[in-house]
């Protein structure tokens, strides 16, 4: 998620988890470095690796096994700041809870998303995703950064930073069951079509729960659609694009065993196989079709152009993150339900 929301999460975690009679401001301050501190992969990279930063944002540093790490480094980083600037002395072992504590806010709020993060390291590089919040959601994050903004300074510290995250968690709890809701209802359409998906995925939209982007396999193409599912009301379906599911046996894949197909081979591993394509003149674009910036689109925010040659200099990293006008106009569209194009679902 955000790296706002992590810091406020972070923040009112450290006021709760702080040691009675401690330094609150001290404790406030490690869980706030270490609630950051996983990010700090984005700066991993390799000349020569243009899938590096999938590869690593949000590994190892994002696992189990780096929050007792993370939190030592935040709690005595903490601790000599605070013995520089104002000469008091806080032992960074009072500090290690809500360092530790700060780490986890931030583990479980990305796996909140849809992106995945590799918990289980070194035990296993599976992503887990829960896709009960959007990257960035302005209902989750503002109660909470103004809840923790209170917190910091009243007097009811504790309190405030409790109900701040009591906040989040109730609604990410609602994301789960909104989720819920969008798959069942999206399984009873295609039943009633007597369509048989081989995968199915919905996922919400930006900074709402009431607007989810659904993708199905069905007969060798995705299918994307938007659900309109708003705790009250009517339940609505609109069919977006479609676009061909890639294979090993495409045509225009680099030559098996080609530096080429090593990359594609990492890129569908990032993507768990969620990989459309289509030709162009440079060579095969392959794309993660569970992510696009219009929710009807089956233009993927990422793609690998592969060289049908398989040479790896040749491969290179496809980003699609302009949005236009009538992008956001089509989007405040489906986000009202007001969209000529969608159905009424039983």
């Amino acid at each position: 998620m955000d790296n706002v929301t992590h810091a406020a999460l972070g923040l009112s975690a450290g006021l709760v988890v702080a040691r009675r009679g401690g330094s609150l401001s001290a404790a406030a301050l490690a869980s706030l470095l270490a609630s950051e501190a996983p990010d700090l992969d984005v700066f991993v990279r390799q000349s020569d690796d243009v899938l590096a930063s999938f590869r690593w944002h949000r590994h190892f540093a994002h696992s189990f096994a780096f929050v007792p790490i993370w939190g030592f480094l935040a709690a005595w980083l903490t601790s000599k700041l605070y013995q520089w600037r104002s000469h008091a002395t806080i032992p960074w072992t009072e500090l290690f809870i809500p360092g530790m504590v700060g780490t986890l806010t931030h583990l479980l709020c990305d796996n909140c998303t849809s992106y995945g993060t590799i918990l289980l390291w070194p035990f296993n590089t599976t992503r887990y995703a829960w896709d009960c919040l959007p990257i960035i959601d302005l209902f989750a994050t503002l109660p909470l950064l103004t809840l923790t903004f209170l917190a910091l300074r009243g007097e009811k510290s504790r309190k405030l930073a409790a109900i701040g995250l009591s906040w989040f968690i109730l609604y990410a709890s609602f994301g789960v069951f909104q989720n819920f809701r969008a798959e069942n209802h999206l399984r009873a359409w295609l039943t009633a079509q007597k369509i048989s998906p081989g995968r199915l995925t919905v996922k919400p939209t930006i900074s709402n729960l009431w607007l989810w982007r659904a993708t199905w396999e069905h007969e060798g193409r995705w299918h994307v659609a938007v659900l309109h599912l708003k705790p009250w009301g009517e339940t609505k379906l609109l069919l977006g694009e479609t676009c061909a599911v890639w294979s090993p046996t495409t045509p225009g894949n680099p030559p098996a065993g080609s530096a080429g197909a090593k990359t594609l081979e990492d890129f569908s591993a990032f993507t768990r196989g969620w990989n459309s394509y289509r030709p162009a003149p440079e060579g095969l674009i392959i794309g993660d079709i569970r992510y696009a910036l219009v929710p009807t689109s089956a233009q993927p925010v990422w793609a690998l152009q592969c060289d049908p040659t398989g040479q790896a200099t040749q491969t290179r990293l496809v980003m699609n993150r302009e949005i236009y006008s009538a992008d956001l106009a089509k989007f405040w569209l489906l986000l009202n339900g007001q969209d000529s194009g969608f159905i009424t679902l039983p």
